[in-house]
């Protein structure tokens, strides 16, 4: 039987055209779920609003999106790319505004969807948020072995430890900041006392120093608007796991401030718009269009998914 390799040359697939469509839907199928994932994770509430984006502006998207989950493999090898996550791809979006840093872009061929030629885009925070990425994901694993004992996050956090130390080391101040607030929050999770203000904090301290990428002028600004948007994120994943969280009496800041889902909408509306405010004294140009997208519009697409009675459309 004669064989077709495609230029990655690692598929060797008969040349057969149903058993290349049905390979094809099969790696997407796998991509969709990938994504769905990804949107239900903690990190990954900061997406984008697609009806609201002209076709450029999706292209964009997925490039930034594509360059983050090649330089994850590149950087940490192919098993890393479950780290891929939309929290990230923002954070290039929005540095890569500010920066203005050179960009280099790509063509390549994506396993889930091999058909068609893709193009990703890189830039020096690329690898700053794949860096991030590998942080996050190690300290999320330890605490859910620590929290719940899954021996997958635990064997999961084994494979991250090498790439997680070596981000420690380049990282040190982000990495202790993350650290701190993290035992902090594990610490009022498990005494069982209230504090919502505090655990939301603790969110707000973690995200603020991830968008400082170097001390320097713009240093303060962004601390600031980090923290606002870390606080919506915290407060935004305890609304949707308010459910999970009852079932299975794990801690939840709205059970503390005696609010369910659907009277939630008025206090993220506060917290979002103080990240806003702070995004909007920023001089961002590049991609403007794209990040108001996310910040005014996408973070609200899993709340009127998913809670009862606030299904409907936002901007």
């Amino acid at each position: 039987m004669t064989v077709r390799v495609c230029r990655a040359g690692k598929y060797r697939l008969p040349p057969n055209p149903k058993i290349w469509y049905l390979r094809n839907r099969f790696f997407a199928g796998c991509g969709r779920q990938k994504e769905r994932r990804q949107q239900e994770n903690v990190f990954g509430y900061i997406i984008c609003n697609r009806e609201g984006l002209s076709k450029e502006e999706l292209t964009r998207y997925r490039r930034i999106y594509c360059g983050l989950c090649r330089c994850l493999g590149e950087r940490f090898g192919q098993f890393q790319r479950m780290n891929l996550n939309y929290d990230m791809t923002f954070l290039i979006l929005f540095l890569s505004s500010l920066y203005e840093p050179p960009e280099q872009e790509q063509s390549f061929r994506c396993a889930a969807h091999p058909l068609h030629k893709r193009s990703a885009v890189q830039n020096k925070f690329t690898q700053y948020a794949a860096d991030m990425s590998i942080l996050l994901s190690y300290y999320k694993c330890m605490d859910d072995w620590q929290d719940e004992h899954s021996r997958f996050k635990y064997y999961y956090a084994g494979r991250l430890k090498e790439d997680f130390q070596n981000v420690q080391r380049r990282y040190p101040r982000q990495s202790g900041i993350v650290k701190s607030a993290l035992e902090e929050l594990s610490r009022i999770e498990k005494s069982h006392e209230s504090m919502p203000d505090e655990a939301i904090n603790c969110s707000g301290k973690m995200l603020s120093e991830l968008f400082v990428y170097a001390e320097d002028f713009w240093s303060n600004s962004l601390r600031a608007f980090g923290y606002e948007l870390g606080r919506f994120i915290y407060l935004m994943d305890a609304t949707l796991d308010y459910a999970k969280d009852r079932k299975k009496e794990n801690y939840n800041p709205l059970f503390g401030m005696q609010k369910e889902p659907a009277q939630m909408e008025e206090i993220l509306t506060t917290a979002i718009g103080n990240a806003t405010r702070l995004f909007e004294q920023l001089p961002l140009v590049q991609d403007e269009h794209l990040l108001k997208n996310i910040l005014y519009g996408g973070v609200w697409q899993q709340y009127y998914a998913k809670v009862p009675g606030k299904e409907k459309s936002h901007g």
